[in-house]
């Protein structure tokens, strides 16, 4: 009989429970109606809860009774808290999230902008893509050369973008200008960037109307942002026939700062044995560089140093085209160093502040020579040097989770000399150019962004200032994408070379306007772009008298450029294609007329294809690249036929494998790259005679690569940390 009362009032009891069980169902969806799987329901303070399904729906049970609050989370999404009552039975109830918008998320200017960063969502290239890419051999420059806007010109180091030269493109490292960010100048023959983009986390290629925040750019700016604290302690080589680098970074035991060091040695002279090259080589280029590495992270920022240090030496003689029995020396000795170091961190939740110090040198000693067996027929021996020190700081107020407005000051103290035994005496150009800038992130709604800025430039060499305002704006479009529009007044100094000769020159100017549409999403990228740039004040002096100059030039530039980037098509398959139309014609140097620049093809078009094969942990990369003919000048036409020749178009493969491997516990990829794989005939321009032969001819020559192909074969080893990941994600 007590068994059965224990038993029926065990039953009395579940049967409470039961009636007293709550069932919670309904659907969670965004603002624009659409379902939202994976999120998480709960009851705070209980163990009740569950998680959305694809269509959005949610259901779970609770025995308890009483006020409690569902709340509801899910990535991206503002976390909600809603009262609810339970007592029993079915409760239905439909939840709406608000998306939370953060720098992630929020509407980005993209105008004249292409970014490659491993730390933003919505980027066009990362990193690793600047190693991977063919034919380029890790070249940042090289790479950004198969974006829109950038030309191909290959007898000439530098960024050439939307008609503009390679000297109107300025390189900034954690916002700190970089002087002389190639090696030193050589006849016909375009050199490379002297930093590498490993050493790099972000890539901002601006190809017009950029940020106030940089300056003395007429066409573009590049800024590259370092890496932050490494993961771990790693040694990195890279081995191959003609280069041999070590890299070394210590992370300390605290994980709050690290050291470390990196030493190069390139020499290329049994790559050109093997390679033969044109012109010929007395003196192969032989490169020596170190670099130093410093981080240090406190509790509201981080300090960055970084040192290089290198110097390097060539020489090589061709025919003259002067006289068919003499030889053109040329020989180099260049040295440079550039060292930076910054600080970016918090003043307090509302302020922050970027500052930094920096300085460069860098001395070239060059000699030209003209000579005969028998007699030196012509010489020039200049001695060019550069320092420049610089500070800058930058002050940031915050403004709700998004906007922001940046106000700041830059000084540079720039030193410019030149001499030349026998023909040029001592020339020294002093300066001391200023910077104020300011700019605001004024996000009118999360999918409105309104940049505003001005900036305001002065130098002492020139004794002149100016402003240079800019305005941008940009919408988030609710199905998808978005539109950026951009307005900017950019001026620039003149080049060293005009200023040596005549320091009271003005500012050159340009002044952008760029409509873009731009659309990053499920692995594939659209952009589309039309420009117009008006050039001013740029320099000018009448043929064979270059001393006589001016700020008499003016030019235009206008077109529209496409990218489309598209990495879900297949399994580890990527490509991306770019084509760029570009009508431009300027007046400056000692063009008689306003005409197409040299440097400046109308149609250009970029095609780059990768494929990762997991079962052989190898990825293969093709890259085409297709230039319409630029213009040369011919003295063996008249002036009214000024740069009407063109050259031939520019077609080039490059090809390149990376295969992943282990030797010992270096993790390995083995690289091999070829440049101009089937042997396009290129030519990039013509070199004439300054005088004519006896049948009234000026003798000219092409301007072609120092080879058909360039090839490079090596290994880049890592210890301590597994870099192959790294591409197998990319």
């Amino acid at each position: 009989m007590r068994s059965q009362a224990i038993c029926l009032c065990f039953f009395l009891s579940l049967s409470c429970c039961l009636a007293a069980q709550t069932t919670i169902t309904g659907t969670i969806r965004s603002k624009n109606k659409m379902p939202l799987d994976g999120a998480s329901i709960s009851l705070e303070g209980t163990y009740y809860g569950s998680t959305s399904s694809k269509g959005g729906e949610y259901t779970f049970s609770s025995p308890d009774t009483g006020s409690f609050n569902l709340v509801v989370s899910l990535i991206g999404y503002k976390k909600m808290s809603q009262p609810v009552h339970l007592a029993g039975g079915q409760l239905t109830i439909h939840l709406i999230l608000k998306e939370e918008v953060n720098e992630m998320q929020a509407v980005t200017v993209s105008a004249g902008s292409f970014e490659a960063s491993d730390q933003r969502r919505n980027t066009v290239l990362k990193p690793l893509d600047i190693v991977t890419t063919a034919g380029q051999q890790a070249d940042i420059v090289a790479v950004l050369k198969t974006l829109p806007g950038a030309q191909q010109v290959g007898e000439s180091e530098g960024l050439f973008v939307r008609g503009g030269t390679g000297a109107e493109t300025k390189v900034f490292i954690d916002g700190m200008m970089v002087s002389n960010p190639f090696y030193s100048s050589v006849p016909d023959i375009a050199q490379r960037g002297r930093f590498s983009p490993l050493l790099f986390k972000g890539t901002h290629f601006s190809s017009g109307g950029y940020s106030a925040q940089y300056g003395q750019a007429m066409s573009s700016a590049l800024t590259l942002e370092t890496h932050d604290l490494p993961t771990r302690t790693e040694t990195n080589m890279i081995i191959s026939s003609a280069q041999l680098t070590l890299t070394r970074q210590q992370l300390f035991k605290e994980q709050k700062a690290s050291a470390g060091f990196s030493i190069n040695y390139n020499n290329l002279e049994p790559y050109y044995a093997l390679v033969p090259q044109k012109p010929y080589y007395t003196k192969a280029p032989e490169i020596i560089n170190g670099e130093l590495f410093g981080r240090w992270k406190t509790r509201k920022g981080i300090f960055k140093y970084y040192g290089y240090a290198t110097t390097n030496t060539l020489s090589f003689h061709r025919p003259s085209l002067e006289n068919e029995k003499a030889f053109d020396h040329f020989s180099l000795q260049g040295n440079n160093v550039f060292t930076i170091l910054t600080y970016s961190g918090k003043l307090n939740d509302q302020w922050k502040l970027n500052t930094g110090v920096g300085f460069s040198y860098n001395k070239d000693r060059i000699d030209f020579l003209t000579a005969s067996p028998a007699d030196t027929i012509s010489s020039f021996h200049p001695r060019l040097t550069n320092y420049s020190s610089q500070a800058r700081a930058v002050i940031t107020r915050l403004f709700g989770a998004l906007s922001k407005w940046h106000t700041g000051v830059e000084f540079q103290r720039v030193m410019d000399k030149i001499e030349a035994k026998d023909s040029i005496l001592p020339v020294s150009r002093p300066d001391n150019f200023i910077s104020l800038f300011t700019e605001g992130d004024i996000y009118l709604t999360p999918w409105l962004l309104a940049k505003p800025g001005i900036r305001y430039e002065y130098s002492s060499l020139l004794s002149k200032g100016n402003f240079g305002p800019r305005l941008s704006f940009a919408w988030k479009l609710q199905k998808a994408g978005q539109i950026s529009i951009a307005y900017g007044t950019f001026f620039q100094r003149p080049e060293t070379v005009y200023l040596l000769r005549k320091p009271n020159l003005d500012y050159t100017r340009a002044i952008h306007y760029i409509l873009n549409y731009e659309r990053i999403a499920n692995g594939r990228t659209i952009r589309a772009e039309f420009f117009y740039k008006k050039y001013e004040d740029l320099i000018t002096y009448p043929s064979n008298k270059p001393s006589e100059l001016g700020n008499n030039g003016s030019g235009y530039a206008k077109g529209f450029e496409i990218f489309w980037r598209d990495k879900k098509l297949f399994d580890g398959f990527d490509y991306w294609i770019s084509y760029s139309f570009l009508d431009t014609k300027r007046k400056f140097q000692d063009y008689p007329i306003e005409t197409i620049p040299t440097f400046a093809a109308k149609h250009t078009l970029n095609v780059v294809i990768k494929q990762f094969v997991t079962p052989i942990a190898t990825n293969f990369s093709l890259t085409y690249t297709y230039a319409s003919g630029r213009p040369y000048y011919n003295p063996n036409l008249p002036v009214s036929a000024f740069l009407s020749d063109r050259t031939i178009d520019y077609h080039n493969i490059g090809f390149q494998v990376n295969y992943l491997t282990k030797l010992g516990k270096a993790n390995t990829v083995f690289i091999f790259n070829i440049n101009n794989l089937i042997g396009n005939q290129q030519v990039y321009g013509y070199h004439f005679a300054s005088n004519p032969d006896l049948q009234g001819i000026f003798k000219g020559e092409a301007i072609t690569p120092m080879a058909k192909r360039s090839i490079f074969f090596g290994a880049y080893l890592t210890i301590g940390n597994d870099r192959r990941k790294e591409i197998i994600d990319n």
